[in-house]
């Protein structure tokens, strides 16, 4: 069974506020308590990207503590004759019906319904059921599971397919909508939307974000420090890391232009980095990288000239400089070596 298809289009944020608030008040609850088990058949909009099982297990636990008595359980949202075959389809909620089910003593259920002629009437999407039931699961104090970031990060992913863009205005307004009150908040949730989103479309063309440094596969690691060796020579010193930490980086600088015992004569400094995601990467290709690059000059042109005696006797003075050589930021995922004819 599934919700009936339809043109996807994006939720329309203010009215689905609106009418999740009608929700709350009770417009739409029930006045009598429902088998759990006829709603036990019934399909449930996915709101969330994974069933909570400690959730679930809380509202079982309470449930029987209470010895069946459904007073903290909110009632499940109903979506009447919104199914492929006319059925009822679960909007939110679905974290109850299965704490209930696990429960010792409840077979009865709360129920809110919404009907067919009011939902169809108003022209409400599955999109719009979706941000619905997801404004529902805000924090309260009932026995309830709040949104998580996964559950943020699908709904972003969703919303971005359907035109609006991770950082949009939409996106904030969407977000505000589902809890994120802040924009730092929202701004956290964003980032790793955009990120996940990045590494699903590289994956979709067989491709993943290559690894380097702590953590990373001994290949990785090593075809790393050979190209580190490959630029060390007399007049050159090495330094190597991701772009997402650039002050690691300009202590390492200063570490290895003081190691005069190491690097007396050396001119060049040479910056051997990788992106270990794409947010380091966009950052970097953005305003990041140059102004890292302009502080990192500003410091070497301050320093005195680097003297280096001639075999004649005579001294040439070069000034610092600095050269930065990346790492390949993406590689093949191994799909490529499986045969399958």
């Amino acid at each position: 069974m599934s919700v009936t298809a339809e043109v996807k289009t994006a939720p329309r944020i203010k009215f689905c506020q609106e009418f999740a608030d009608r929700i709350v008040q009770g417009e739409f609850d029930c006045s009598e308590l429902e088998d759990l088990s006829s709603i036990m058949e019934l399909v449930f909009l996915q709101i969330r990207e994974q069933n909570i099982i400690d959730h679930i297990c809380i509202i079982a636990d309470k449930v029987d503590e209470a010895e069946g008595d459904l007073k903290n359980t909110d009632p499940v949202l109903l979506w009447e004759e919104a199914g492929k075959d006319g059925e009822d389809i679960g909007g939110d909620g679905n974290h109850t019906r299965m704490g209930l089910c696990q429960s010792k003593y409840a077979d009865k259920i709360k129920t809110r319904r919404v009907p067919k002629v009011i939902w169809k009437g108003l022209g409400i999407t599955t999109e719009e059921m979706v941000m619905i039931g997801a404004i529902l699961n805000k924090e309260n104090e009932k026995v309830k599971a709040h949104n998580s970031v996964g559950t943020l990060i699908k709904q972003l992913k969703e919303w971005k397919e359907l035109g609006h863009d991770f950082d949009s205005a939409y996106s904030h307004e969407a977000l505000k909508a589902l809890g994120k009150d802040t924009k730092k908040q929202r701004d956290t949730v964003i980032k790793k939307a955009k990120e996940d989103y990045l590494r699903n479309q590289a994956s979709a063309a067989g491709k993943k974000v290559k690894q380097y440094g702590q953590g990373a596969s001994e290949a990785a690691n090593e075809e790393l420090n050979k190209k580190v060796e490959r630029l060390r020579d007399s007049k050159t010193m090495v330094v190597k890391g991701p772009t997402g930490h650039t002050k690691n980086l300009e202590w390492s600088v200063i570490g290895e232009i003081t190691d005069q015992e190491v690097n007396a004569g050396k001119h060049k400094v040479a910056l051997v980095l990788y992106h270990n995601s794409f947010e380091n990467k966009e950052k970097w290709e953005g305003d990041y990288g140059t102004t890292f690059l302009k502080r990192l000059n500003t410091y070497l042109s301050m320093l005195q000239p680097v003297e280096v005696m001639l075999d004649d006797g005579g001294i040439v003075k070069y000034n610092y400089q600095a050269q930065v050589y990346f790492m390949d930021f993406l590689e093949d995922d191994g799909r490529q070596n499986i045969k399958t004819d």
